[in-house]
């Protein structure tokens, strides 16, 4: 596994987390994350910039397909899920009512130093789309080195009809569950991502 080095560079390194929709999983990553990295040391904050994208594997496309369950439009570009919000002002960070789901760009890509995604799907395919960043492209299962983390097809009580969307995104028991399995697995990942990037515990 290479390592990126903060003493190779000037400018910040920056760490994407990857989702479906970015209104829950990544961004919920995105935010902890920066407070576990000011909480260790605050001067990674200036090293190291984080955020946060969702990216729609074809896989997922093609298997909701089959279960007639389409996609909300717009898909991106909406607020954050209640229940993430409120998970993260527990955690002391108070989210702007402005704030939008992004969708993951070729740009993006190209400038990150390391991207996370919640599903083996997702960095399959952004590794066929962009094979120069496969270095830099790992799921959070390998991150945190625990198969405790779920992925999407782990759920069998999710509604494959019209309410999935809802379920996945609004139900606050599966969202919760959803936040509480991310937070554990980013606590594991988190001296991982850090030796990534050449930082020493």
């Amino acid at each position: 596994m290479e390592k990126v080095s903060l003493m190779k560079t000037k400018r910040p390194l920056h760490l994407i987390f990857v989702c479906i929709s970015n209104r829950v999983r990544s961004t919920f990553s995105e935010f902890l994350f920066t407070k576990m990295m000011h909480e260790k040391n605050g001067r990674l904050v200036d090293q190291l910039e984080v955020s946060s994208a969702g990216f729609i594997p074809q896989k997922l496309r093609d298997q909701l397909a089959k279960m007639h369950v389409s996609f909300p439009k717009p898909f991106y570009n909406r607020p954050m899920a209640e229940t993430t919000r409120a998970a993260l002002l527990k955690k002391g960070f108070a989210v702007s009512e402005e704030w939008r789901s992004k969708e993951l760009s070729p740009e993006m890509v190209k400038e990150a130093d390391l991207i996370i995604t919640a599903l083996p799907e997702q960095k399959e395919e952004l590794i066929s789309l962009f094979p120069k960043a496969q270095a830099e492209i790992f799921t959070m299962r390998e991150m945190s080195k625990w198969n405790g983390y779920l992925f999407f097809e782990d759920f069998k009580i999710v509604p494959m009809d019209d309410t999935f969307w809802d379920y996945v995104e609004g139900n606050p028991d599966y969202v919760s569950k959803v936040i509480s399995l991310t937070e554990e697995t980013l606590i594991r990942a988190f001296p991982n991502i850090l030796k990534q990037f050449g930082i020493r515990e």
